[in-house]
């Protein structure tokens, strides 16, 4: 559309809705009005009967007020405080019998109306609410024909700014009340129709959530809707009365929000800009004014020029908005400008009009004509237009991208194509080198044998891919030509399982093939059919772990059937739906396996273009069976009679391995599950080379058997298995397992943080990503397997005071703590394991089967625990070291660090905020002190009693252990003072040799001190 075009569109909707407006407010006026002189008001020469009811503000009335004297003047347009008093009018009528009414709106005063001097109606609690219109009906006229009127406002409610507009009306009962009815009705029938859209706008954000417009679109409604309920008749009145001072916050609020919101939809639709500065300055401001109208003071609510501002700016930035839309980007925006302008025109007749004293006489009439429907409507008419225009033009937008996908699926598939023979001529080129070696049969030793086997039926499970690829591609563009003949199925089956035969290496499953005597011939092409086959086949084997597999044929006048039925994990409903699309696969927890998701979308199109069908039937954790049929060769074709027996059997989990035998104490025994006999081939081959005994199994039973009758060094466990994750099977061996007497190395596709978080909590102590580098691999398994051996080395060397002294939990922290440092700060890692080596080298060291050590060994011993335990605890532990060099003496070894230990673990550990712990050597006397103090949780005196009871010593383990060796060697042992809630300090006293004979000892290595 042209911008002329538009711009006559704009004017000519701003013109309509002028024009509206002047033809609602010239029906809306009487034919007569005549106007009142001196009180006096003659209106017989009106037929009420046929005529609107007429106006009573502009004649004179009669004001009678408490200071001044009576005179006579119009009804004041607004309500000001000096005008309160009592306003009295004639009205001369021409039938006495004829009922009459007034109708008087007056939202903020006090007032109270009388005929003939009889009381008609009186407000009654003005803050309970502002009165709805009043129609007073049933007037008479005295027997004179006359109708005597007085109003008295006595008190006004309002400042200066908030003025109230008195409308009254007179007219025939059967007009007021039918000009009343109608009035309030069209109000309340525009905001319910408001409302409706707002409520279909709301469910259409549920709907979407991410369409934050809409909601925004769906509250502006709902404050527009609440901002025609409560304007002129307040028809809101009728049906939820309202205090005055919550009248006039909802009225002001009603149109703020309006204003607000509608403006959020605006720049939230057709703006980036949303969230820049100058954006959220002003929703901080409007957000700040509907906090303001709702708590400030009512008196200051009132006064107009805050929502005027803000009206202003609103509507200011919606139009420029809207207007670059329409003028820069097309008409999809020329609705919403159009209601926008709509939106504009009621609010600025609600809200300024009726405000603005310089236009009380101009607009006299409008002002006081009754709810003005057309504008609102028509913005609702516009929005509607933008919604449907909108929904048109995404349907357009939706076609057209269908086509570009359509385009780009060809290319894909185009260059699927390209790519796949590209690719299948090298490696064909590599199968047909590896099968020329391969016959060079007296020239090649049996490992390297095996090896290139194993690469040719890796290049031939590449090959069946890469055929895979050409056939999708070839069937979606209709180029896949059957050459079909008479032929036997009985020949493509059995050549077919024995095909298979390389995938059940590691699995324990058999394949049964049953067929009858004398099959009919089936007419097809030999090649696609060998195709379906495998493909049926090579999806029951792959997902069957262990179990059978049964092919059964059968033939009956018209159709021959291949029904291949497993044991294996089956599929649900869902995945039963999609196994039969292009690249869709299984999914089973998070377990991976082969392929693309091709083979069965393949074999099913083949399937119906030699005549016949492939179905599917499965249940999850049963097994699944695909049914292939196919139409039985045409009149005169030649039976193949198949000569076999009537059952042939197959057993395909023929074991490629010897069976186990036992090795030598000194090799380290590796057991590996994975549910990839090609991968565990490789590992195999790998590890074997470097002098490893590794046993390969591919199921979770098998697994579990291996580990109950054999002792192993090290699992390694691939995480992507059908039957049980490697987590779950990790956890399930930390059952029974320790970090330290059973290493894990977990095999995982996924290196994301989270994935080798989860690893590390289900016990693992390793992992390797896949694609793995052998050298990397290799590498890690060494280290835990060394690891380990150091370990158990240590730990066959004075057992029991490693069991009194070294608590299995802290091995475990500490391999946790290097573990997960290996994924974040090698060179951490690298200082923590030098000082675990340190520790474990100082608490296993052979001197430790002497009676005493000196004191800087154990001082080392105990610097090394700390440096480990500060690595865990962090700034939780504080040490202080308060040592005297000078000092040399011997100590009973592992004195020390069983100490440190608990006060660490069971002083500090408890407190969430930790605490310090002092070392403190000193000499006195002739004795050397030794304290060991920490502000922890302190002991209870039931354990420290414990300490002289002859039933504490029993098979006692760290402090009391400690306390009977050195009551053994110096016959004082430890002298402990606690108190729980401030810590604890254990004293240990050593005789000095004499001065004379010490000498300088060599001086403590300083490492990187906690």
């Amino acid at each position: 559309m042209k911008r002329s075009m538009k711009l006559i569109i704009i004017l000519a909707f701003a013109a309509a809705l002028t024009l509206g407006r002047i033809v609602w407010y010239h029906t809306q006026t009487p034919d007569v009005q005549p106007a009142a002189v001196g009180g006096q008001l003659d209106v017989r020469q009106i037929d009420f009967s046929n005529s609107h009811s007429i106006t009573l503000d502009e004649g004179e009335w009669k004001l009678t007020s408490k200071a001044d004297d009576p005179v006579y003047q119009p009804l004041p347009t607004y309500m000001k405080p000096e005008a309160a008093g009592t306003y009295e009018m004639n009205i001369q009528v021409d039938d006495q019998q004829s009922r009459y009414a007034l109708s008087i709106r007056a939202l903020y005063s006090d007032f109270t109306v009388y005929a003939n001097d009889q009381l008609v109606y009186q407000t009654v609690d003005f803050e309970k609410g502002p009165p709805t219109p009043v129609s007073i009906t049933d007037l008479r006229a005295d027997q004179n024909g006359q109708i005597n009127v007085k109003l008295r406002f006595d008190e006004f409610h309002g400042n200066e700014r908030a003025r109230s507009l008195i409308n009254v009306g007179f007219g025939s009962s059967q007009q007021i009340q039918k000009e009343t009815y109608q009035a309030g009705l069209l109000q309340f029938f525009v905001g319910a129709i408001i409302f409706i859209h707002a409520l279909y706008a709301f469910v259409l954000y549920l709907m979407k959530p991410k369409k934050i417009g809409t909601l925004f679109f769906s509250i502006a409604a709902m404050a527009a809707s609440l901002a025609v309920v409560t304007s002129d008749y307040n028809t809101l009145g009728y049906v939820m009365p309202l205090r005055h001072e919550w009248y006039v916050r909802t009225a002001y609020l009603s149109y703020i929000s309006l204003s607000f919101f509608f403006l959020l939809f605006v720049v939230f639709t057709f703006t980036e800009a949303a969230f820049k500065w100058p954006f959220k300055i002003l929703y901080f401001l409007f957000i700040s004014y509907l906090i303001y109208i709702l708590a400030a003071p009512i008196e200051f609510v009132r006064y107009v020029i805050g929502i005027a501002i803000s009206l202003v700016v609103a509507f200011s930035i919606i139009f420029w908005i809207l207007f670059r839309t329409v003028y820069l980007s097309g008409e999809r925006a020329l609705p919403l400008f159009l209601a926008g302008a709509a939106v504009a025109t009621h609010v600025a007749w609600s809200v300024f009009v009726s405000n603005i004293p310089i236009l009380e006489d101009t607009l006299r009439a409008a002002i006081k004509a009754s709810f003005y429907p057309f504008d609102i409507t028509m913005a609702l008419v516009c929005f509607c237009s933008f919604w449907f225009l909108r929904f048109f033009q995404t349907e357009t937008e939706n076609k057209q991208y269908i086509e570009q996908l359509e385009m780009e699926q060809k290319r894909k598939d185009q260059f699927l194509a390209n790519t796949s023979h590209e690719l299948r001529t090298p490696l064909h080129g590599m199968m047909n080198m590896v099968q020329s070696v391969l016959q060079q049969e007296n020239k090649l030793k049996e490992r390297s044998r095996y090896q290139l086997e194993l690469i040719h039926t890796i290049s031939r499970k590449m090959s069946y891919l890469i055929n895979d690829l050409i056939d999708v591609t070839q069937m979606t563009s209709n180029r896949v030509r059957l050459k079909p003949a008479s032929i036997s199925i009985a020949p493509i089956l059995i050549g077919t399982v024995d095909m298979l035969r390389f995938m059940t290496d590691e699995k324990h499953v058999n394949i049964y093939l049953r067929m009858p005597d004398n099959l009919p011939s089936i007419y097809a092409d030999e090649h696609r059919l060998t195709q379906i086959v495998t493909n049926m086949l090579h999806n029951a084997l792959k997902f069957t772990p262990e179990g059978n597999i049964t092919v059964d044929v059968s033939a009956d006048e018209s159709n021959l059937r291949v029904k291949v039925t497993d044991t294996g994990i089956g599929m649900d409903a869902k995945t039963q739906a999609r196994i039969f699309l292009p690249y869709e696969k299984g999914e089973n927890s998070i377990s991976e396996s082969e392929g693309i998701g091709l083979g069965l979308g393949i074999s099913r199109q083949l399937a119906e273009m030699h005549g016949g069908s492939l179905t599917a039937e499965s249940e999850l954790g049963k097994g699944s069976v695909f049914t292939l049929s196919l139409p039985i060769g045409a009149a005169g074709a030649d039976e193949t009679i198949v000569e076999n027996s009537s059952f042939t059997e197959i057993a395909a989990s023929k074991q490629m391995h010897d069976s186990f035998v036992p090795v030598a104490v000194s090799g380290y025994r590796i057991l590996a599950i994975d549910d990839d006999p090609v991968n565990l081939m490789v590992l195999r081959q790998a590890l074997e080379n470097d002098g490893y005994h590794i046993r390969t199994v591919a199921s979770s039973a098998e697994f579990f058997q291996q580990l109950e009758n054999a002792r192993w060094d090290l699992l390694i466990i691939d995480v992507m298995m059908p039957e049980i994750s490697g987590f779950q099977l990790t956890e399930i061996i930390r059952n029974r397992y320790s970090l330290t007497e059973l290493p894990v190395l977990l095999l995982t596709a996924r290196s994301q943080p989270e994935d080798i978080h989860a690893g590390f909590q289900a016990g693992a102590n390793e992992y390797v990503t896949k694609p793995v580098d052998m050298l990397e691999m290799k590498t890690r398994i060494r280290s835990l397997l060394e690891l380990k051996g150091s370990i158990e080395d240590r730990l066959r060397i004075e057992a029991a005071w490693l069991q009194a002294q070294i608590h299995p939990h802290f091995l475990f922290n500490t391999l946790n703590t290097i573990a997960a440092l290996s994924s974040i700060d090698n060179d951490r890692m690298m200082r923590l394991l030098q000082e675990f080596g340190n520790y474990l080298q100082e608490s296993f060291n052979g001197k430790n089967l002497s009676s005493t050590v000196p004191i800087e060994k154990e001082l080392e011993l105990v610097h090394s625990y700390l440096y480990i335990q500060k690595e865990r605890f962090g700034e939780r532990l504080r040490v202080n070291w308060q040592i005297d060099r000078e000092l040399q003496f011997s100590i009973p070894p592992l004195t020390l660090q069983p100490l440190v230990e608990n006060a660490v673990l069971h002083g500090l550990q408890p407190k969430e905020e930790g605490g310090t712990i002092l070392i403190h050597l000193f000499k006195k006397g002739s004795n050397a002190i030794i304290h060991i103090k920490d502000d922890g949780v302190g002991i209870p005196p039931a354990k420290q009693r414990l300490l002289n009871t002859s039933d504490g010593h029993k098979d006692s383990i760290g402090l009391i252990n400690t306390h009977v060796r050195l009551q053994k060697w110096n016959r004082c042992g430890l002298i402990l003072c606690s108190e729980e809630g401030l810590g604890t300090t254990i004293q240990i006293s050593i005789p000095l040799i004499d001065e004379n004979e010490k000498t300088s000892p060599p001086e403590i290595k300083e490492r990187d001190a906690p």
